[in-house]
């Protein structure tokens, strides 16, 4: 009787949509307090990331066809850049900049630098204010960001040590974030490049740190727990289907959206009859931030999973890996495993996954290895906070493994 009558009337929800059901007819539309509430969307924030977008323009029709050198502004730092709403509290990057002063959130910064550095391209207040004070004062643009190797636990875990929350992994970027598909950032005309070879000896050195992240399960957050998870049949494969957080930039800007996610999960469904069909909730809806899967059910083959688990530990566990732009499809190449992409993420597009979208700007192919050489050691800079001085990957892993081996002493966790 309950489903003749939800055939007839109903209203549900569906994801991050609502479905109203009238007579049959089936109308849709977004759940608005979801997004307000899971978002924190406003008014003010889609004009500032307006104003972004059309910073971003100006900024690639005068730098597009220069060359970007981050070294230059590494070792000819007179002063510190002005920098907003990111101070020593996160991140280590004050000692990549060779200084310990940082700026407070002001509407009109004081520097006389000619570069101003500002946290990725996300609309915060903070971000706004420097972009808009950069392009008002003809300033250069950088775009900072944390790289793929971070730190031991997110920012989200305000209580812990600041030397397990804070990113000893950085990149730069005078175009746009490396997450942005919308438009060519530095990352992808260096993977787009036929000019930019990578030697033999690099290709063995990327081989080398790709075998040390799987071998040690080292990924952008190295917090959660290391071991082998039991879900759904036995003797079933598995496919992983990762979830993440609602409305992130990275989707946004990766060519993703509550469509991509619908369309991710029912091809998974449609294209493994037969398998276990895992769905993986990101760890910052863990933590109550909320995405695109949340409050999915277990039914039939299709099982949610919740609990914290290392990204690698995941992954090894399945047989095939569905995502829209996460790290974790770069981290399921690594893992040799079939990866297939809904969104457009940095590792997208160079003939190593299967693609459900073209980017039509990217159009060389490129190895594993290349492409792990040129994001996570040409475009990524690395800081060892022990020494306090900058340090190559492999000194960054070895700090990673150090302080995630304390980590999980002090709390007990899981080696």
């Amino acid at each position: 009787m309950k489903k003749i009558i939800r055939k007839i009337f109903a209203l549900e929800n569906e994801y991050t949509s609502k479905v109203l059901t009238i007579l049959g007819l089936k109308f849709k539309f977004q759940n608005k307090k979801w997004y307000t509430v899971r978002c924190n969307a406003d008014e003010k924030g889609i004009i500032r990331s307006e104003f972004i977008n059309f910073v971003q323009d100006k900024i690639e029709e005068k730098c597009f066809g220069e060359k970007f050198n981050m070294e230059k502004y590494l070792k000819g730092t007179i002063e510190p850049p002005c920098y907003l709403y990111v101070d020593s509290m996160h991140n280590y990057l004050n000692i990549l900049l060779g200084t310990s002063e940082w700026f407070s959130d002001k509407k009109e910064p004081a520097t006389n630098n000619d570069y101003m550095f500002s946290w990725e391209i996300r609309p915060g207040e903070g971000n706004y204010n420097i972009i808009k004070y950069a392009y008002e004062n003809n300033k250069k643009i950088i775009f900072a960001g944390d790289a793929f190797l971070s730190s031991v636990t997110t920012r989200a875990y305000k209580n812990e040590l600041p030397k397990y929350r804070k990113s000893i992994a950085f990149t730069f970027d005078d175009l746009t974030s490396y997450f942005d598909a919308t438009r060519p950032s530095r990352l992808e005309q260096m993977l787009n490049d036929k000019r930019v070879i990578v030697s033999e000896s690099e290709r063995k050195r990327a081989r080398k740190c790709i075998d040390k992240i799987v071998a040690n399960h080292l990924t952008k957050y190295n917090h959660q727990p290391i071991y082998t998870p039991e879900i759904g049949r036995k003797g079933v494969n598995k496919v992983l289907v990762v979830d993440q957080s609602y409305g992130d930039m990275s989707i946004l800007k990766g060519m993703g959206n509550d469509e991509t996610f619908k369309n991710m999960l029912e091809s998974a469904i449609r294209e493994n009859p037969e398998a276990d069909i895992i769905v993986k909730t990101h760890p910052d809806t863990i933590a109550g931030m909320g995405g695109y899967y949340t409050g999915l059910k277990q039914k039939g083959n299709i099982y949610p999973i919740t609990f914290p688990i290392n990204p690698i530990s995941l992954i090894q566990y399945c047989d095939k890996v569905y995502v829209c732009t996460t790290q974790f499809g770069f981290e399921a190449l690594m893992c040799n495993k079939e990866v297939h992409v809904f969104g457009m993420p940095f590792y997208a597009g160079w003939g190593l996954t299967i693609d459900a979208q073209k980017c039509e700007r990217r159009t060389i192919m490129r190895s594993l290895e290349e492409v792990f050489y040129i994001a996570y050691i040409m475009y990524s800079y690395y800081v060892n906070p022990e020494k306090k001085c900058r340090c190559e990957i492999e000194e960054a892993m070895d700090y990673l493994l150090k302080m995630r081996s304390e980590y999980f002493i002090r709390s007990k966790g899981i080696k």
